[in-house]
């Protein structure tokens, strides 16, 4: 009779701990809900991160847009995303930044004065002295330059300030290119140009008070009108005087 009272209270305690584990496999399992599918459901990534970075990206890009209408007035290319596809198309070689074509085009000069006379012009003593005017330039402010574009020329012996709108622009052989533009705000039609190549930028400008012209040996250079150029020696005469022949 005793083996039997032990044999029903073992078999009791196993049905209370199989019951019992049972009940805690079911809880388990009702942690995590089952879809329709009969598969288990995962809780939905956040993604408030990524829609937080796509909309950091389109206000920096907007306010790209905002400042290059502030330094370009070019009709001809109205947003800065079609300036860099063109300057990257022209230039395969060269990627150019939002941010650095925004500075160049903020500079509103092709030139600036130079304080005193670089040393690395190849000029000869007499020409150093000849009256022409002393620069500086940054030989990348003329590449962004593109049809539809303008800059100022400042002319300070002439006491002028030109603004120069580009027509078009020529490619050269050896990388280099010519831009063809004329004078604003003149009754006659005033021709401009302005070429560069490796190390070197020129420029041939007509103005009412005649041709200047502008050479810069990389950042370095000068302007002067064509009278200064070609100055006449008053002890020589262009006459042609009569022989005793």
């Amino acid at each position: 009779m005793k083996k039997v009272f032990l044999i029903s209270a073992a078999v009791g305690v196993l049905v209370v701990i199989y019951l019992s584990s049972a009940d805690k496999s079911v809880q388990e399992l009702s942690v995590e809900p089952v879809a329709s599918s009969g598969t288990v459901a995962r809780p939905a990534i956040p993604v408030v991160e990524t829609q937080s970075s796509t909309a950091n990206i389109s206000t920096q890009k907007q306010k790209l847009e905002e400042r290059y209408k502030t330094v370009s007035d070019n009709e001809q290319l109205t947003s800065l995303e079609q300036r860099i596809t063109e300057l990257n198309q022209l230039y395969p070689y060269r990627e150019f930044s939002e941010d650095e074509v925004l500075d160049l085009l903020a500079q509103p000069n092709a030139w600036e004065g130079s304080p005193e006379v670089p040393e690395s012009l190849p000029l000869t003593a007499d020409q150093r002295n000849d009256g022409r005017d002393f620069i500086q330039i940054n030989p990348d402010r003329f590449q962004v330059l593109l049809p539809g574009d303008t800059i100022e020329m400042p002319l300070e012996k002439l006491g002028m300030r030109l603004e120069i709108k580009i027509d078009s622009r020529e490619a050269l052989p050896d990388g280099g290119f010519t831009l063809h533009g004329h004078v604003v705000g003149t009754d006659e039609f005033m021709r401009a140009t302005i070429t560069q190549g490796p190390g070197l930028s020129l420029a041939g400008i007509d103005t009412p008070q005649g041709h200047v012209v502008m050479q810069a040996n990389d950042t370095h250079g000068w302007v002067a009108t064509s009278e200064t150029l070609f100055k006449q020696d008053p002890h020589k005469t262009d006459l042609l005087l009569p022989t005793d022949e």
